[in-house]
């Protein structure tokens, strides 16, 4: 049992930390400024603020630390990749750079593809060939093996794929190119697609494997520093990291497949989704999670978050098990614009955390969606972070007045009212198209706003989406690092074969696939030290129509696979498909493709403490002038937010603040208080 769970989210603008004692569930929310020159400082400085606040949660004999970062994925973005080579198949060496006939834009004639991970002379080729059934129609050739590494070693590569064609069906050649290439280069960082993702689609595979070892030198570097900080801090901590599958992972882990953190960061956030829609009794809920640089969009239905297999970062595809997040630029440190057509914008570009918004009195001279905020009355200048840091006002009304209101011939409230309508339409735009995947109605759904900044943009995006309700957790600002205390450890394991459900050998060879696959599963398990009692093995399976080129992924029916799972299996799979695509054809022949077994380990969560309740009012904190859409401005009742108890009730125009976050209540909506602290937002059209 773990005496303290600490969760460590690093945004693009703070580093947000949430401690749970595990005894008692009472919980400590920091947030400390993040440092983009180095992510691992922000993380530290939170820790040390941690010990200044409460030295016992270090300083436990068993501390349990997950950690979110975006360290994989801004390296993506910003191509701060290690020089990497890639050795394949003889006659395949250009995959990457044909990639798929997709096109992004399909009547832009002039569009540029992104440049190919690999560079042409770094990408070389083997003497093999293994065939689509699994045989070896080529011997291994291991001087040409020896001769494509020589070549690397003056290209000057820090790591090296290996992709072999159809290794998915058969992966000896390519495992043993692996280990030849770790032999002569002892330095080199060399991943093998077999042990990332054996499956099919070459492309994929190939821009996954690339990825994956591309990161490898980079995550493993920032892991090995920070577990050095961490054990002259707290030497009893036990590390995890979050992955883009909702699961946590060891550091190890970590390192060896760093492509699976390219979304670490925001589905923490879907982990707390899916705790509220327990705790609540709302099983289909929108996340909504503004911070400084973006807004994310994640869809929980019937209680479960979707994840998907098809995904691309930068346009570059992966293929691994990722929880769906739409993301935008659009924060709070979001840059307001004139474009040359005199249209006003809103990002993608953020000021970041440094030197952050005008009002942050840090040297920043963009005008910002946070700025348009102050002026308009909805941030307290003397109350942001509950009193840590004081806004300049005066600042963001002179980047407003230079950059938007003098070059769109308009005042300085209308200015500042637009730089939110603009951002209030993109963020809008991210949620309808989140909805409209899986043919969704807004209406049946309730909004949760989290992050710094979703309390200031839900109830007028619930307005004009006509979402009933808004939930606002009790820590906003921090509910994405407390997502990362309440997921659990996990694996996932796949092999491609394709079979046809009708060929009589199917269940057998169906029970022989899972049987291996479990195996692994609970290897791993046992490796990150889970006990049985404390593991769970899931199966699914990608099945499709024949003739089809993407899959739909069901889950598998447990135990032993005999005509009656199949037919199961193959029934589920119709109904799913009706319920995506509005149709189904269960008299057409299905082919299974893809086997997936998720190994999960429960970490110890922090329980869910019920509030009091408290008759009567809620006690105001003050009263200032602030400016709504449809009544311009007016005078605004003030609540802090610690001062609101389980129960109590209140009716906007009304701003509900706090440390972490500001919430706007506009004219019209009316505000209830649940049992565990969270603001529930009745809104009217």
């Amino acid at each position: 049992m773990f005496t303290w769970l600490i969760g460590v989210d690093v945004g693009g603008t703070f580093t947000d930390l949430v401690a749970a004692e595990a005894a008692t569930g009472q919980t400590l929310h920091l947030k400390v400024p993040t440092t983009p020159h180095d992510p691992s400082e922000g993380f530290l400085n939170a820790l040390d603020e941690l010990r200044a606040q409460a030295p016992e949660a270090l300083a436990g004999e068993r501390v349990l630390l997950l950690h979110g970062t975006t360290l994989a994925t801004n390296a993506i973005l910003e191509g701060k990749l290690a020089r990497t080579g890639l050795l394949t198949t003889a006659g395949f060496r250009d995959v990457l750079e044909i990639g798929r006939h997709l096109r992004r834009e399909l009547y832009d004639l002039f569009i540029d593809k992104p440049p190919p991970l690999v560079p042409r002379p770094l990408r070389l080729e083997v003497v093999e060939r293994i065939g689509p059934d699994g045989a070896a129609e080529t011997p291994l050739d291991e001087a040409s093996v020896a001769a494509a590494v020589a070549t690397l070693a003056e290209g000057g590569v820090q790591a090296v794929a290996v992709v072999l064609l159809n290794s998915y069906r058969n992966p000896a050649h390519e495992l043993r190119v692996r280990d030849l290439v770790r032999a002569a280069q002892a330095g080199w960082y060399v991943c093998a697609s077999a042990d990332l993702s054996p499956e099919v689609r070459e492309y994929e595979r190939s821009s996954t494997t690339v990825l994956n070892a591309a990161l490898m030198p980079r995550v493993d570097g920032y892991l090995t520093a920070l577990e050095r900080q961490l054990a002259a801090r707290a030497p009893a901590v036990h590390l995890f990291i979050m992955q883009s599958s909702g699961g946590a992972a060891t550091a190890d882990t970590a390192r060896a497949r760093p492509v699976s953190l390219a979304l670490s960061g925001p589905v923490a956030g879907v982990g707390a989704c899916l705790h509220l829609a327990a705790l609540t009794g709302m099983p289909n809920l929108i996340g909504f999670d503004v911070g400084g640089t973006s807004a994310d969009i994640a869809i929980v239905e019937s209680g479960r978050a979707r994840v998907t297999t098809e995904m691309a970062i930068a346009e570059y595809p992966i293929r691994l098990p990722m929880v769906q997040v739409n993301s935008i630029g659009a924060g709070g440190g979001s840059i307001a614009w004139v474009d040359q057509g005199g249209a006003l914008r809103v990002g993608p570009q953020s000021a970041g955390a440094d030197p952050g918004p005008a009002c942050y009195g840090r040297g920043g001279t963009e005008p910002t969606l946070t700025d348009a905020h102050v002026i308009l009355g909805r941030l307290d200048p003397t109350y942001f972070l509950g009193g840590r840091y004081r806004l300049d006002v005066g600042r963001a009304r002179q980047a407003i007045a230079e950059r938007v209101a003098q070059p769109l011939g308009l005042d300085l409230v209308a200015a500042a009212a637009g730089i939110v309508r603009v951002a209030d339409a993109n963020m809008e735009r991210a949620i309808k198209v989140s909805l409209s995947e899986r043919g969704n109605d807004p209406r049946d759904f309730a909004l949760v706003a989290f992050g710094g900044a979703g309390g200031l943009h839900a109830a007028s995006l619930a307005r004009h989406l006509e979402i009933p309700r808004v939930l606002v957790p009790p820590h906003p600002g921090t509910l994405s690092a407390f997502g990362l205390l309440v997921g659990d450890v996990r694996h996932d394991f796949a092999s491609s074969e394709l079979l046809r459900a009708a060929n009589p050998a199917a269940p057998e060879r169906l029970s022989a696939v899972y049987a291996a696959l479990e195996a692994q599963a609970r290897a791993a398990l046992a490796t990150d030290g889970f006990a049985a009692d404390e593991s769970a093995v899931v199966r699914t399976c990608d099945l499709r129509y024949v003739g089809q080129a993407y899959e739909v992924n069901v889950p598998c029916p447990d135990g032993p696979i005999d005509a009656a799972a199949l037919a199961e299996l193959l029934a589920r799979f119709h109904r799913e498909h009706e319920r995506l695509y509005a149709h189904s054809s269960p008299d057409e022949p299905c082919e299974l493709v893809t086997y997936r077994a998720t190994a999960v380990g429960r970490l110890q969560k922090p329980s869910a403490v019920p509030q009091p309740e408290r008759v009567g009012a809620p006690r105001r904190h003050g009263e200032r002038s602030v400016y709504f859409d449809e009544v311009g401005f007016v005078p605004t009742a003030i609540y802090r937010r610690d001062a609101l108890a389980a129960g109590q009730t209140l009716a906007g125009p009304a701003i509900v603040e706090q440390v972490d976050a500001t919430t706007v209540v506009p004219p019209g909506a009316r505000v209830h208080v649940d049992r565990y602290g969270s603001l529930i937002l009745e809104v009217r059209r």
